[in-house]
């Protein structure tokens, strides 16, 4: 019988992963973005679907921005350990990966994701974007690598 390229992963690993990344996410978006504003940081998120009464919502639209920010990470997570099983050169050059993977997560969320959710556009800074970049790399980009090389 031959050998497969894949690795098997399980659900239970890519959580795990997803967890301890997200975990990472959103303490730099608090720390750096929001000025320590854990409210303001997770209402802005539940604001993409529920528009600007997220921010009236209290505890409760935060924790909805917390769960939406975790279930993101874990799709995120999901995606690159299914690439990561199918393309060897993911889990053998891991830091050009997660640095790779964390600019087109910044990608995907700044062009794609925000633009069609009830989030109102604001205006490009650059500053902002490179530190929204920064942060995607060092807490998705980099950890999802190593841990998914690690683990699988």
């Amino acid at each position: 019988m031959e050998k497969s390229n894949q690795t098997p992963f399980s659900f239970k690993q890519v959580l795990l992963i997803a967890l301890i990344a997200g975990t990472l996410d959103g303490l730099a978006a608090v720390i750096f973005l929001g000025k320590m504003n854990f409210m303001g940081v997770f209402q802005y998120i539940s604001s993409a679907i529920m528009g600007p009464n997220a921010f009236a919502g209290g505890i409760k639209t935060a924790l909805i921005g917390l769960a939406l920010h975790y279930f993101i990470a874990f799709c995120f997570t999901l995606i690159f350990t299914i690439a990561s099983t199918k393309t060897t050169v993911l889990r053998k050059n891991i830091l050009l990966s997660g640095i790779i993977y964390g600019i087109i997560v910044w990608t995907i969320m700044t062009l794609l994701i925000v633009p069609l959710t009830k989030i109102p556009a604001a205006p490009f800074h650059y500053e902002r974007a490179i530190l929204n970049a920064v942060i995607l790399i060092c807490c998705i980009g980099l950890p999802i690598s190593y841990l998914t090389a690690r683990k699988f």
